[in-house]
């Protein structure tokens, strides 16, 4: 009996796990997870960018064939003058005309040359990644939340001036859009070389 009692008393010592095994486990599992966490933040942030260039390429390509079936780019006339026409996807009503609806009559034929899909959270503060807004103002957030940037060559000149990290110099296209990606602190950014543009410089 003494015997029985004795081994079976050194099978529970050899099979089960001591303080310090459990200790070792768990620091293993901690360091992997400290590796692990910023590596997952770098995939998403580029699965962001990937997104944001999808979007930007999708909106230069509606412009364009916007030109293409109305013989002009979306603005009204007056708008622009001289220099090129600054526009932004929550203040400007591009995304609704380009979307089909005929705001302003800019779209009478009421074409939907943008298909964009709809954004997380459209009820929130702060939708990102999508359109929100009624028919009529339909806007269009970055997938981190913040407005897409266009700039038109109303004087159909097909130079674009002044465009952010161009370094001065004019880039011929009718058409440039960009997003300035997530937001670091209060109005501040990544520098341009860092945003998702629709142009090399």
């Amino acid at each position: 009996m003494r015997t029985q009692l004795f081994s079976n008393s050194k099978k529970r010592a050899l099979s089960a796990f001591t303080l310090i095994e459990l200790l070792i486990v768990i620091v293993i599992i901690a360091i992997l997870a400290s590796v692990a966490f910023p590596v997952t933040a770098l995939v998403m942030e580029q699965a962001r960018k990937a997104e944001a260039k999808n979007e930007v390429t999708n909106l230069v390509n509606a412009i364009k064939m916007y030109e293409l079936e109305y013989g002009k780019l979306p603005f009204q006339a007056g708008e622009g003058g001289e220099s090129d026409l600054e526009m932004d996807t929550f203040q400007d009503n591009i995304i609704s005309v380009l979307a089909g609806e005929n705001v302003d009559g800019l779209n009478p034929r009421r074409k939907p040359f943008y298909e964009g899909k709809t954004a997380k959270n459209p009820d929130s503060q702060k939708p990102a990644g999508g359109m929100f807004g009624t028919d009529e103002q339909l806007q269009l957030a970055d997938p981190w939340g913040n407005e897409y940037f266009i700039i038109i060559d109303s004087n159909y000149d097909n130079v674009l001036q002044d465009l952010p990290g161009a370094d001065g110099e004019d880039v011929r296209t009718k058409v440039a859009v960009w997003t300035k990606g997530k937001e670091k602190g209060p109005g501040e950014f990544d520098p341009v070389k860092k945003w998702v543009k629709s142009w090399a410089k």
